[in-house]
């Protein structure tokens, strides 16, 4: 009786010849140039030994999609986290850089070397240097305690997350289009119109939550309605499907060919201690408002297919 063959053992995943050098090359460049900080997209780096191989004083940026403390090796090495999605590496980047300056783990004015690449590509593909305040508009003035609180919540990495899912993946296969608003409900109470008969209104408070994963989908079907949705500090979706009518600064304003959704957006954020996340119909984008002003704005893989 002839014996089943024997299975090889697996092959344990390489590390890729371009993260390797790139590495190498970001370690090397960051001592060149005096920069203190390198920021990696974790998830890309399958030997993780490989950083810690080329540093010597620099401080890491582990760039994760969820906690993990094996990362931190140093007590001052850093750790952010942004939600897993469909970005692009410079939208990646993007969110990573605003968290990481929130978490107060990069000054506006500091100069970071990027070791970054394509969302689920396993390899690091692209080296460059970014400065917020140079490179990001928004980050030239200083934010507000209220404001730097709430951009680095786990609620706002929460409804990124929720907003991209909507972005990307509509309803039924139908684009959505909405906006959800983050902040003190009592404040931003003064600027809205109900649309329709509150949906949330009755509900316990944890039926309700952005971070219980099942009411994802109740988001979804609300979203249907013409209406924007308020969120509290704790999560908790106090309203949905209503009209922001915060008056119009005269120096609001809003890139051209988009509409009342980011107009009524930037407004609200205007006058009341509040963030709204705009996700736009037509082209799947992902647009952050705060204090009147745009603070990014992601591309969907949806948006940048068509």
């Amino acid at each position: 009786m002839s014996q089943p063959p024997v299975e090889a053992n697996p092959v344990a995943p390489t590390e890729a010849t371009e993260t390797r050098l790139l590495v190498s090359y970001g370690f090397d460049l960051a001592r060149q140039l005096g920069i203190q900080k390198v920021l990696v997209l974790a998830n890309l780096v399958i030997d993780r030994k490989l950083v810690e191989k080329h540093r010597d004083r620099e401080r890491l940026i582990w760039v994760t999609h969820e906690e993990d403390s094996s990362l931190k090796t140093s007590n001052e090495d850093y750790q952010v986290t942004i939600p897993e999605s469909s970005f692009d590496r410079m939208d990646q980047l993007t969110l990573a850089l605003m968290m990481a300056v929130m978490s107060s783990a990069v000054d506006v004015e500091e100069s970071v070397v990027c070791l970054t690449g394509t969302a689920g590509s396993k390899r690091l593909d692209t080296l460059l240097i970014a400065n917020p305040k140079r490179d990001f508009p928004w980050f030239a003035r200083t934010p507000a305690d209220e404001e730097r609180e709430q951009l680095r919540s786990r609620e706002f990495v929460r409804l990124i997350e929720i907003a991209v899912k909507l972005a990307s993946e509509g309803r039924e296969g139908k684009p959505i289009g909405t906006i959800l608003v983050l902040g003190e409900t009592a404040e931003i109470e003064k600027h809205i119109r109900p649309l329709i008969l509150n949906p949330c209104s009755g509900h316990p408070r944890r039926a309700r939550n952005i971070h219980d994963p099942s009411f994802l989908e109740t988001i979804r079907e609300l979203s249907a309605i013409d209406g924007a949705f308020v969120i509290d500090p704790k999560g908790v979706v106090e309203h949905a499907g209503v009209y922001l009518s915060a008056p119009l600064r005269k120096k609001i304003k809003i890139e051209k060919g988009l509409g009342s959704r980011h107009l009524a957006a930037v407004s609200l954020t205007g006058v009341a201690n509040a963030i709204a996340i705009v996700v736009s119909e037509s082209s799947g984008r992902v647009t952050v408002y705060s204090q009147g002003a745009q603070v990014m704005a992601l591309e969907s893989r949806r948006a940048s297919s068509n």
